[in-house]
């Protein structure tokens, strides 16, 4: 694909973007005045809100560590990646790891295109076009099947992604697709808006209105019971010195150090597991 094509993608700057929103919640720059209307919207009523994408990416980030570090991952499918912002899941990685190879999958034309133009130099990381709900289209493109080799572990990611899905589309289905393919020894990386329950469930679903108000797909803030299923087949990693329980608020996974103040209810409104295929 040539640079002229890549400027061609249809990107309609008059519906927002989950990628370009979260791009601007991370302090990115390459969002529109739709983008963020949405976001300022959600946080005139719930302030909190913008503060679950920073939450995310500091535990995709430790979680990336992990991998490439403890784990001795060397490769890496990133679903639903969205647009390259800060600390991406290449340089984390290859911060560790020189050599390590990434793919970054997503089907929102201004993340490929983006994300395509940064990359096209890179020996070592590539970005595709694709749909994370239809596994095998996927798990057989070419450029995810030259640059990966399944025969050997790889971490997968579905950092923030399924929670943007309905229930018709068979999440726990989708990821036992997904885990099915991947190699013994390779890890499977997950978040997922959680809905608690009481006051600070009663916030997460005034969350999701708002955004569909604004022309955005509501997040589904689901219930552990409802999100556990996605990671079948796994061992999952054990959330923190405290617990053996694998999926956890993504604040308490093993968190870097003592927090500086204590979380509000929102930001704690989102869970995550790292699990290993025996």
């Amino acid at each position: 694909m040539t640079q002229g094509e890549r400027r061609q993608a249809p990107i309609d700057l008059n519906v927002p973007s989950v990628a370009r929103c979260y791009d601007f919640a991370l302090g990115g720059k390459d969002n529109y005045e739709v983008d963020r209307a949405a976001v300022a919207a959600v946080e005139s009523l719930i302030p909190e809100a913008g503060v679950l994408a920073k939450v995310n990416r500091a535990w995709h980030i430790r979680a990336t560590r992990f991998l490439a570090g403890t784990a001795g991952i060397h490769q890496y499918l990133d679903l639903g990646a969205g647009l390259p912002t800060v600390e991406n899941t290449h340089e984390v990685a290859q911060r560790i790891d020189a050599h390590a190879h990434v793919v970054y999958v997503d089907n929102d034309p201004s993340a490929v295109a983006h994300g395509k133009a940064l990359l096209d130099d890179d020996d070592l990381t590539r970005y595709v076009e694709g749909d994370l709900t239809k596994p095998a289209q996927i798990l057989d493109d070419p450029v995810v099947r030259s640059h990966l080799d399944f025969s050997e572990p790889i971490g997968l990611y579905q950092s923030a992604t399924l929670h943007h899905q309905p229930d018709e589309a068979d999440l726990p289905g989708i990821m036992r697709e997904y885990v099915a393919a991947l190699a013994p020894g390779s890890y499977v990386v997950l978040s997922h808006f959680w809905d608690p329950g009481g006051e600070a469930g009663a916030m997460v679903r005034r969350i999701r209105e708002i955004m569909l108000e604004q022309g955005l797909d509501g997040e589904y803030f689901r219930t552990r019971e409802q999100i556990l299923p996605m990671l079948d087949g796994l061992e999952l990693v054990p959330g923190n010195a405290d617990t053996d329980e694998g999926l956890v608020p993504l604040l308490e996974w093993w968190p870097d150090g003592p927090p500086m103040a204590e979380p509000g209810v929102v930001p704690q409104c989102i869970v995550g597991a790292v699990g290993r295929k025996a």
